[in-house]
């Protein structure tokens, strides 16, 4: 059915596509044919494919770009890889952000989730950008500074052949640990984030 609607759009050579909500209620077999029809029309013939989901799995798959809506105006527009890295509104980083998804509520404030006694400090979020993916960040700086930290979220999507990702660790509860954890983060480029 979505491939004959698609067949008809195309049948006027249009330079715009619009797809409101075309992969919501497939399996998901149907799902990918349906992405990876529409990434080769763009490719192909340069149709523009605008995409209108509520499903942040579709925009990862095939868009370079993205408009995050709410109350009927754009928050916030950018490159897929940044707006997912670095959210600058609330309504992407609801969409974007395990946190805000709820995947880390009460994770601070009970102990029963806590892997390491040491790690109760508190949760910084990090961000990998794709150059970053493949370094061990996390294993080289508890061996340069003999620390732990406990990993609570963790992350990664494909976007363009790229992997980004973000990963969530609680820090150590000695301020003085936790700072130097900071700084060696700084020192390696790796940017961070506190979790409120």
């Amino acid at each position: 059915k979505q491939r004959v609607a698609i067949a008809r759009a195309l049948a006027t050579n249009p330079k715009v596509l619009l797809c409101d909500e075309a992969t919501s209620a497939l399996d998901p077999t149907t799902t990918e044919s349906i992405l990876e029809l529409l990434r080769d029309l763009n490719r192909r013939l340069g149709v523009t494919v605008v995409v209108i989901t509520h499903e942040m799995r579709v925009v990862e798959r095939i868009c370079s770009r993205v408009a995050i809506i709410a109350d009927s105006r754009i928050a916030e527009l950018g490159p897929v890889q940044e707006v997912f890295l670095h959210p600058q509104t609330e309504a992407a980083k609801r969409l974007v952000l395990p946190s805000r998804a709820g995947k880390l509520e009460g994770f601070a404030k009970d102990g029963e989730n806590r892997a390491v006694d040491e790690c109760r400090g508190s949760l910084i979020r990090l961000a990998f950008d794709g150059e970053t993916t493949d370094r061990p960040i996390i294993a080289d700086m508890i061996l340069s500074l003999g620390a732990p930290v406990s990993i609570v979220y963790a992350d990664t999507r494909s976007i363009e052949g790229r992997l980004y990702g973000h990963t969530v660790l609680q820090l150590p509860s000695d301020p003085e640990t936790a700072d130097k954890m900071r700084r060696w983060l700084e020192n390696e480029g790796i940017i961070y984030t506190e979790e409120e």
